[in-house]
């Protein structure tokens, strides 16, 4: 339990919300010393680890609801959170004559079921281990019985309050339509156009809004901003400005499921909105709730991101080694306003402009943003035309302000940003870094920040700018020149070795999630992909597939869904989906020929070969340790033994030669050619046949590595759950480029299989039966 709870918040953030007095579970005096501990969760229980990992929504709600035994098709970790109190109280109330033997083996293999699915979870083989590890051990049955006559029974029992529960509900409807609708209106037309573009647009066709909408459009003008815009409004002038493409069946109309344009989910949205601000009855039941909110699924998000980063088209404007600037047309619109106003305007009495440089540091964040808001006075010392003023969370952000003088040419913003960024360098002590992407953001004239409790979230580090700064190009690149040399010199020989991502964005354009989505790629392999065909292989409404690996065999798709111990096949459009039930768990898959692939089973010991075409098991090969990653390759099985090495066999079992595999807990292999690739969570490695390492790759960022294939130029993909992304590495494993993630609808993406005939990528969402289809290009801008 304190495992599952660390998975859904770090110990850290959760000691922040227990000094916020943010914990909405009444705790009792034993608890609250124990959360006194914070960070340190050693001595939390399992009744303590439930509370926070129910009322602090943690978690999603278990399908039998909290509290309640779930049944047997109940398989989430939320139903198995449930399974384990229910068996701890099982035991605490047991007594020692009513163990039997059946009763003991049977509670043995639940527990066992329980414990392989949160290793699933947790995506590592933790519990089962440290299960293994207990059950092997000496025991001394007196004390332990003395100690479970000292515990008492976990109350998970359900109070239901249906009038606070429907407040409840009525409340977080609302909350949607007063908040995060308009926001994600305001962020949409903010990405569009200028508060001053769109006012010129509309002073011939004031007549045509009500006087609320012309009292808006009118303080325009003064505010430079969208705040206080509706929906109604903003839905408005998208729809009569031709601001974004029509939706796929019109405006007005319902969009179909398969509709996914931007504007489709400006309809969408629209009509939700509607449906709830039109209610008649102040009463909504839980399925009225739950349906509403499905339709609202994290899926729109990330089409709406997705859409944002279209709109925005942000791009690499200069480039000095390790530092890359990016910004998109909103920014560069405000350097054409702001550079007319400059050669006009010069007397208005203004002097400062409000900006933000957004870059990621990914270590010790929250210690970070305490450093630089307590030397605020140190960092501004000696500085001219530039000041800064606080540093807040998402990223790195620096809010400062730059005089206009220093906008007026790049090389003057530049050189100021340079010797400000120069100072922040030496206090927050990174040296070594292999790159930093930075986005300037424009923002509002008069935004107020404060200094923010810390948390593990990214900082924001927000400035003023000088204008004059900004005037050319070429002063702009001179400015960022010497930025990058300053962040590349150590400092006081006290740096670490960190990964810097920061970002410049437009002005006016405040969303936080633009700029997580918006983190540019900051490696060069020339590899681009676009999505071809998105796939739902799930069968029925009460199977929930998983895909854990997929390759393509002629023209159709074969997947090993492990939790409903099967294979699924399907044509290559998704249609006429069929399954293979099988007697183990398949691991990964791999194809003998047209007809049969070999199926690895970790837990049986087994290899299964399979012909898909009469969906039998033809023959079992059973292995004396667990097997794991498997390939074909020469007509030769590689198989992966107890993750220690690679046995190449033959169609019969019979071991050929044994390969040691470079490093412990590799769970994948794909063998091309003359060589293999595998992969463990935080690297990949190339090998040749002989098991001698070729290459080996490895980022920080990214800690879940899970499935490898290659294209028939040597070239890596891997998939990433932790931060749910794809990233390709070249064959010599010298660079790389991340060039999937959630903006393409990625959630723990496991599967992956290159089809080179096709020049195809397949990827495979781990749950939910969702698989993308990509078209891939690659040696785009390749020189000659």
């Amino acid at each position: 339990m304190q495992t599952i709870l660390k998975e859904c918040i770090s110990p850290r953030a959760l000691h922040v919300k227990y000094q916020l007095k943010d914990i909405r579970t009444s705790l009792t005096e034993k608890e609250i010393s124990v959360m006194e501990k914070l960070p340190n969760i050693d001595e939390f229980t399992i009744e303590l680890c439930y509370k926070i990992l129910r009322y602090e929504n943690l978690i999603l709600e278990p399908s039998c609801k909290w509290g309640l035994s779930p049944n047997d098709t109940d398989v989430e970790i939320a139903d198995d959170i449930q399974r384990i109190l229910i068996a701890t109280n099982e035991v605490i109330c047991k007594q020692f004559d009513d163990v039997s033997d059946n009763y003991y083996e049977g509670f043995q293999k639940r527990v066992q079921k329980i414990l392989k699915r949160v290793d699933k979870f947790l995506h590592q083989d933790f519990s089962a281990k440290l299960y293994k590890t207990i059950f092997q051990s000496d025991i001394n049955s007196t004390d332990i019985l003395q100690d479970l006559a000292l515990l008492k029974q976990i109350d998970v029992t359900q109070i239901v309050d249906d009038e606070s529960e429907n407040r409840e509900r009525i409340s977080r409807m609302s909350l949607a339509i007063i908040d995060t609708f308009p926001n994600i209106f305001r962020d949409i037309i903010r990405s569009t156009i200028s508060p001053s573009e769109l006012y010129q647009k509309c002073i011939s066709h004031l007549c045509s809004f009500s006087a609320d909408q012309r009292n808006c459009l009118r303080e325009l003008q003064s505010s430079n901003s969208y705040d206080s815009f509706d929906i109604s409004l903003i839905y408005k002038l998208l729809r009569q400005f031709e601001l974004v493409s029509p939706p796929t069946k019109g405006w007005g109309n319902v969009p179909d499921k398969e509709d996914i344009q931007l504007s489709d989910d400006i309809e969408r949205i629209r009509r939700y909105r509607n449906q709830l601000a039109h209610r008649s009855s102040s009463t909504m039941t839980k399925e009225e709730f739950d349906n509403y909110f499905d339709q609202m699924d994290i899926q729109m998000q990330i089409k709406y991101n997705n859409s944002l980063k279209e709109l925005e088209n942000l791009r690499l404007k200069f480039e000095n080694l390790p530092i890359k600037f990016f910004w998109g047309d909103s920014f560069d619109r405000c350097l054409l306003n702001l550079r007319s106003m400059l050669k006009s305007e010069k007397s208005e009495g203004r002097r400062k402009v409000r900006v933000q440089i957004i870059f990621q540091k990914e270590s010790d964040i929250g210690n970070t943003i305490d450093i630089l808001n307590s030397l605020k006075r140190e960092i501004n010392e000696d500085l001219s035309g530039i000041e800064f003023i606080v540093a807040t969370q998402g990223s790195i952000v620096l809010n400062v302000e730059i005089f206009l003088e220093m906008m007026e040419t790049n090389e003057i913003l530049q050189s100021t940003l340079s010797l400000f960024i120069g100072k922040i360098r030496k206090i927050i002590q990174t040296s070594s870094i292999e790159s930093i992407d930075m986005v300037i953001l424009p923002v509002e004239e008069y935004s107020q920040w404060n200094v923010t409790t810390t948390t593990a979230e990214p900082v924001r580090l927000d400035f003023d700018i000088e204008a004059a700064l900004f005037e050319t190009d070429d002063q702009m690149e001179e400015q960022l020149r010497k930025i990058s040399k300053a962040f590349s010199k150590p400092s006081n020989g006290s740096g670490t070795s960190s990964n810097i991502t920061a970002t410049l964005l437009p002005f006016n354009f405040e969303t936080t999630d633009f700029v997580k989505a918006q983190t540019p790629v900051v490696h060069s392999l020339p590899v681009s992909l676009t999505l071809r065909q998105k796939l739902n292989i799930k069968s029925s409404m009460n199977v929930k597939p998983s895909s854990l690996d997929c390759i393509k065999i002629d023209e159709k798709l074969v997947f090993a869904d492990c939790d409903n111990k099967q294979l699924t096949i399907c044509n290559y459009d998704g249609t006429k989906i069929h399954h293979i039930r099988l007697p183990y768990y398949p691991w990964q898959i791999t194809q003998i020929d047209n007809n049969t692939v070999a199926v690895s089973c970790t837990d049986a010991k087994t290899i299964l070969i399979t012909n898909i075409s009469n969906c039998s098991v033809d023959s079992e090969i059973k292995t004396n340790e667990s097997c794991w990653g498997i390939s074909y390759n020469d007509d030769k099985l590689y198989v992966n033994i107890g993750k220690r090495i690679i046995d190449v066999m033959d169609l019969n079992g019979q071991v050929i030669r044994s390969v040691p595999l470079p490093s412990e807990g590799i769970s994948d292999i794909t063998v091309e050619k003359d060589r293999f690739v595998c992969s463990d969570l935080k690297s990949v490695f190339c090998c040749s046949l002989d098991g001698k390492v070729l290459w080996e790759f490895k980022n920080e960022k990214y800690e879940k590595l899970r499935r490898v294939t290659t294209d028939d130029e040597g070239n890596v993909y891997v998939t990433d759950t932790k931060t749910n992304t794809v990233i390709v590495i070249s064959n010599d494993g010298q660079d790389y480029r991340q060039i999937l993630s959630e903006s393409d609808e990625l959630i723990e993406p496991y599967g992956i299989h290159f089809i080179n005939k096709k020049n195809t990528l397949m990827v495979c969402n781990d749950l939910g039966g969702m698989i993308f289809l990509f078209d891939v290009k690659r040696n785009i801008n390749k020189p000659k």
